[in-house]
């Protein structure tokens, strides 16, 4: 909201929700459950594009990669707010390099002006060189801010040991390498259990962070300054809208949130039982999902006009976005709350901790399934999914350890960028709506669902399905595309290099929807109808299931059902 016109941001933002967001989101999580399988098995409802589950698996392999790098910068600063001491980036430490100044000391300078000094001072138009004629002291930090605070030197210095770019990644930084050995042994200690015992841990990790958000809620708005950063954050600017930008972001922020188009929704589906409403928990986790996003702008924006307000700024000069937001804007700003701010700085990070580790139960879990149904022979030996999610926990690991190097910050971005967000969650979003649509048919789907749930489904899903959610996807990747500029992280600008490799990293995954489809094209011998026939179990035949289809493992029931379609090997891609 706060490069995207305030309030209004929520018209484009509501708009997805209901055109892309629900529908996709209903989709996903149905087709897991229809299909009693995550992503890669769920496409053999149209085999020709297998490859969407394909693609989705490598989504959520890049994805485990550097999310939970996030988590071990929340785990840091975790650690770094238990301390009997002032909290580190509250201050200007000796090891600092560059002109450090915090928010206390710049106020101590204001109050300490003269009468005179002091209307130049508020006179937004004083330039330094009538600062320094009029006697002022310190034009350079006062007029020309030429300084940094404490909170930035400590997030690139200290924790990140920022280096000059990709071509310099520098040693390990080993607190970072604790806390992502602290993050991994979580996850996996969560998972490897067993899903009923992860049930009940998400339990804790779900609901926490909202008795966490009430609580930074109500010492938000009791900051003076507060009601500035949350009238910033609700005034509407109307001639956003115009701005293709601004539904680019909307679009970002409802896939993004509602983890859709990297296979974790299905593979959470597979394990429903079949006769689950999920219709029902799609629009609570849909409800859910976009009234946290709103709290937490009052949090942070309550926060936000109380550090403008003590810095005698405007509230668009403190906001930010990116990691920028939570492991600099808001700890600066709880650095400034006197004696509990620690306990809120260590309730905050807590937070991020307990809702970083709930996207990354479902997307290793998600991962794993995916794996564990593409090739299910390989796994039928005792405690294989603790195994597996051993081998995925270790391998990543040790994978994301270039990325807790000094220039570690920068292969995150990369990753950030061109793996798991933007044009390819659109793209695989697009074609998972059409596969549906076109590839099964919308309305046959319904009739399926409505027969599996034993309830009616509204119309509106596959009206979504078969023209709303893809018009949705090709504006905003054209406006992507027509907007692209090159990745830059502060004042440094990526080598074409790293771009190339960004691009790569997106193809790997985009390929493999029309690789799959030429793949089984070569396997039914160009035969398009076999390549367009569900492959499905008999409990998921009912009165109304439309022909042709084949059942999965019993060939004389596929030649009484659909006359010559005969189910061969089916457990291969």
């Amino acid at each position: 909201c706060y490069k995207n016109g305030g309030g209004v941001f929520f018209i484009p933002y509501f708009i997805t929700l209901f055109a892309a967001g629900i529908p996709v989101l209903f989709l996903e999580i149905s087709l897991g459950q229809f299909m009693s399988r995550s992503d890669f098995a769920a496409w053999d409802i149209v085999p020709a594009f297998k490859g969407i589950g394909v693609a989705t698996t490598i989504i959520v392999w890049y994805l485990n990669l550097y999310y939970i790098i996030v988590i071990s910068w929340a785990v840091y600063y975790f650690y770094s707010s238990l301390t009997l001491d002032d909290l580190p980036w509250s201050y200007c430490q000796g090891s600092f390099k560059g002109n450090c100044f915090s928010v206390p000391a710049f106020n101590k300078l204001v109050a300490n002006l003269t009468d005179n000094c002091t209307v130049l001072f508020n006179d937004k138009s004083t330039t330094s060189a009538e600062f320094n004629s009029a006697g002022c002291p310190s034009a350079d930090i006062l007029i020309d801010r030429d300084f940094q605070d404490p909170a930035e030197m400590f997030w690139e210095q200290k924790v990140l040991g920022l280096t000059d770019g990709l071509d310099e990644l520098g040693g390990l930084q080993w607190h970072l390498v604790l806390s992502l050995l602290v993050a991994w042994v979580a996850v996996w200690a969560c998972i490897v259990v067993g899903i009923r015992v992860t049930g009940k841990v998400v339990y804790v990790t779900a609901l926490f962070p909202y008795v966490m958000l009430t609580v930074l809620l109500i010492r938000g708005v009791t900051l003076d300054g507060c009601w500035e950063g949350i009238k910033f954050y609700m005034k509407p600017d109307f001639s956003k809208l115009s701005e293709g930008g601004v539904w680019l972001d909307a679009g970002t922020q409802i896939f993004w949130s509602m983890s859709l188009g990297i296979g974790a929704m299905p593979a959470m589906g597979s394990w429903n039982k079949y006769r689950h409403n999920c219709l029902r928990d799609t629009l609570i986790y849909s409800a859910v999902n976009s009234c946290t996003s709103i709290l937490a702008g009052f949090c942070l924006f309550a926060v936000m006009g109380y550090m403008a307000k003590q810095m005698g700024v405007s509230v668009d000069e403190v906001a930010t976005g990116g990691p920028g937001l939570a492991f600099v804007v808001y700890p600066k700003a709880v650095s400034l709350m006197g004696g509990a701010s620690k306990f809120y700085s260590a309730l905050f990070f807590l937070m991020l901790i307990f809702l970083g580790m709930d996207s990354e139960f479902v997307a290793v879990e998600g991962f794993t399934a995916q794996v564990m149904d593409a090739f299910p022979k390989y796994f039928k030996f005792p405690f294989a999914r603790p195994i597996v999610t051993t081998l995925v926990a270790i391998t990543s690991f040790f994978i994301g350890l270039l990325m807790v190097t000094k220039g570690g910050m920068y292969i995150v971005q990369i990753m950030d960028f061109y793996s798991a967000s933007g044009l390819v969650l659109l793209f695989i979003v697009f074609w998972e709506a059409a596969a549906i649509a076109y590839g099964y048919g919308g309305m046959r789907y319904l009739r399926d669902l409505e027969a599996m749930l034993g309830v009616a489904v509204p119309v509106y899903f596959p009206c979504c399905w078969y023209v709303v959610t893809p018009l949705i996807c090709v504006f905003i990747s054209a406006y992507q595309i027509q907007t692209f500029e090159p990745l830059t992280y502060g004042g440094y600008t990526y080598p074409d290099w790293s771009e190339a490799l960004g691009w790569a990293i997106s193809a790997s995954t985009c390929i493999m929807v029309p690789l799959g489809a030429a793949v089984q094209l070569h396997r039914y011998k160009d035969d398009t109808r076999l390549m367009t026939t569900p492959i499905i179990d008999p409990h998921q035949v009912h009165e109304g299931t439309e022909e042709p289809y084949r059942i999965r493992g019993d060939e004389s029931l596929n030649n009484r059902l659909t006359g010559k379609y005969v189910l061969r090997d089916v457990t291969e891609f």
